[in-house]
């Protein structure tokens, strides 16, 4: 693209008549802005804010610094007020997905159940507005790999554990579940960190795969320690042909899960009804807002990556041969 490449020369020119010490710095900082505006298609904008600074005396002031002031306020608004709409978005989801089986159940004369309804709104509407924050994500005043990563989850912690002392009735049942948030949480933050390593190289594709795959992982890794901590496992004891005490079988961990977004086993012996009841009433929200939060966890740190390149510098063009 010719205005780019006009737009990179005269940023060069700018950046070499400053000191050698601050070079890389401004290098640094000015590509950026040139790659937000370049991929909003602002040619005109890119040019002006290139040749500004090829034109302005060293020693000017090189930082918006009102610009940077609203980036750092909307980024913040971003991340506290991202996670309340995750539980929101699963408020909404129960609330409608309640209305439609009930019309619908009413009508067929069915009992339908409940969790696929759920689970399938809560996850539409959570992509969608995941796409609304990746777009946003591209003008964050967080930098990096680890500051995005750190920004994202460090919100949805204290969302969560509020959400957990609304829910519980003391402070002890929140404990029990203490366990299962730090291990979700931290594999989210190594995941969002290794998600954006992969963005910021230019290796999208690569760094959804990723991030979804280690997202479950990291999820269902929460949901089985949390399940193994509170029931026990094994065969329940049987006097007179009656179970005593509640029981899960370990052999069907992985897919615990999996179990509380659909209600079903999959066709496989286990777990069974009773089972699947056991895990859905112990973990009651956790598994859809790890749904929720997951999308938009992803889409923030990628975008943020994106906008910022390696190292925090766009990568460069591929030059065209001649012909």
């Amino acid at each position: 693209m010719v205005t780019r490449r006009l737009a990179g020369f005269l940023l060069r020119s700018a950046v070499r008549r400053w000191p050698a010490e601050l070079r890389d710095e401004l290098s640094r900082e000015w590509q950026a802005e040139l790659h937000v505006l370049a991929e909003r298609g602002e040619r005109w904008r890119m040019l002006t804010f290139a040749a500004s600074l090829a034109a302005s005396r060293p020693g000017a002031p090189v930082v918006d610094r009102a610009r940077f002031d609203a980036r750092a306020r909307r980024a913040a608004a971003t991340l506290l007020l991202a996670p309340v709409a995750c539980v929101a978005i699963v408020v909404l989801a129960a609330v409608v997905s309640n209305a439609l089986i009930g019309q619908v159940g009413l009508a067929a004369g069915l009992a339908l159940p409940h969790a696929p309804v759920l689970s399938a709104l809560a996850a539409v509407l959570a992509v969608w507005f995941a796409r609304r924050v990746g777009r946003g994500a591209t003008r964050t005043a967080l930098r990096g790999r680890l500051r995005p990563a750190l920004g994202v989850v460090l919100p949805i912690a204290l969302t969560a554990v509020a959400i957990e002392y609304a829910l519980n009735e003391t402070t002890d049942d929140l404990v029990r579940f203490a366990p299962g948030l730090v291990v979700w949480l931290t594999g989210l933050a190594l995941v969002l960190w290794g998600v954006g390593t992969l963005a910021g190289r230019g290796r999208v594709r690569a760094a959804w795969c990723l991030g979804v795959l280690g997202a479950l992982v990291a999820a269902d890794a929460a949901v089985v320690l949390t399940v193994v901590n509170h029931v026990p496992g094994g065969p329940p004891t049987v006097i007179d042909g009656v179970a005593q005490g509640d029981t899960v079988d370990r052999i069907s961990a992985p897919l615990w899960l999996f179990t509380c977004w659909t209600d079903w086993s999959f066709g496989l012996p286990r777990p069974t009804r009773e089972e699947l009841f056991l895990i859905g009433d112990l973990l009651d929200l956790q598994p859809f807002l790890h749904l929720t939060c997951t999308p938009y966890a992803l889409a923030y740190a990628i975008g943020a990556a994106r906008s910022a390149g390696p190292a925090g510098v766009p990568a460069a063009e591929p030059v065209a041969s001649p012909a």
